[in-house]
């Protein structure tokens, strides 16, 4: 099965953490947001991600 992540945007709401680097790596416990994504996607089953970006 597959997951799609949706990672596009400006990432305007999360300025000023998203004007030196990409929204889905801004961290969150030391973490990027990302990782986190990942992780429950493969708890949970999934054999494929797909990452969409603007």
């Amino acid at each position: 099965m597959k997951a799609v992540i949706m990672a596009g945007g400006d990432g305007k709401r999360l300025r000023p953490l998203s004007c030196t680097m990409p929204k889905p790596m801004v961290p969150l416990l030391n973490k990027p947001v990302l990782g986190y994504c990942m992780e429950l996607i493969k708890k949970h089953g999934f054999d494929e991600a797909i990452l969409t970006l603007r």
